[in-house]
């Protein structure tokens, strides 16, 4: 039986961008994704609880966001029973619904600085595959990783898609690596977004039309208009 690929994309989405979703377009063409589920934190536990909007309005951005492409799934994983807000629960949920499969969590690069305190870490590391999408500007480095993973550490940065492809291409699919790419994405971030829509600004180049719409309908961030 063949072993599918599948990306898993989780993040607080306060708002989604379209940095979101062209690092998970690219990512899911390099490694050979047969789809993304793009999981909604519930309560991230590195987040402080009064600086994100109510779950219901992320995952109804999410869904809008990801509504032109199929492959593409929402998720609400972290509410299904036993809820939780660990990124080795929802893996560990996904690795059940999707069996018999290959995981991929997508992150960005930002998050190798915090991978060591997640809960089971080295579990984590262990059991899936991890792609780590740089960001302009990151510094992170892997000494920020558990020193017994940095062996399984691929550094694709500067190569082409092409030559990406083959080293993913000559990796055996039994062990479980941490891949760190750059996909040239537009440095977009939810926060900036957040702050453009508070003082009124225009934001319709850093989200999907329908999730712009989605912000301004309801004021989702004390926008003004």
């Amino acid at each position: 039986m063949e072993i599918v690929r599948i990306g898993v994309l989780g993040g607080t989405f306060n708002p989604i961008h379209l940095g979101h979703l062209l690092a998970a377009q690219s990512v899911q063409s390099l490694f050979s994704l047969s789809r993304v589920h793009f999981v909604v934190a519930s309560t991230p536990p590195h987040k402080r609880p009064e600086e994100i909007i109510p779950f219901d309005y992320r995952y109804a951005m999410v869904s809008l966001a990801v509504a032109g492409e199929i492959s593409f799934i929402p998720s609400r994983i972290e509410l299904e029973p036993a809820a939780s807000p660990y990124t080795i629960d929802t893996m560990e949920k996904l690795a059940r619904l999707e069996n018999p499969c290959k995981l991929f969590f997508i992150a960005g690069s930002d998050s190798i600085r915090e991978v060591a305190s997640w809960r089971e870490s080295e579990k984590l590391l262990t059991l899936y595959d991890f792609i780590f999408v740089k960001r302009a500007g990151d510094s992170s480095t892997e000494a920020s990783l558990p020193a017994d993973m940095r062996h399984k550490i691929r550094d694709l940065t500067g190569l082409t898609r092409a030559q990406i492809r083959r080293r993913i291409g000559a990796e055996t699919e039994d062990e479980r690596l941490i891949y760190i790419v750059d996909t040239k994405v537009p440095d977009i971030s939810s926060t900036g977004i957040r702050r453009l829509a508070a003082s009124g600004g225009m934001i319709r180049r850093m989200v999907p039309r329908p999730v712009g719409e989605y912000i301004r309908k309801l004021r989702l961030y004390g926008e003004e208009r």
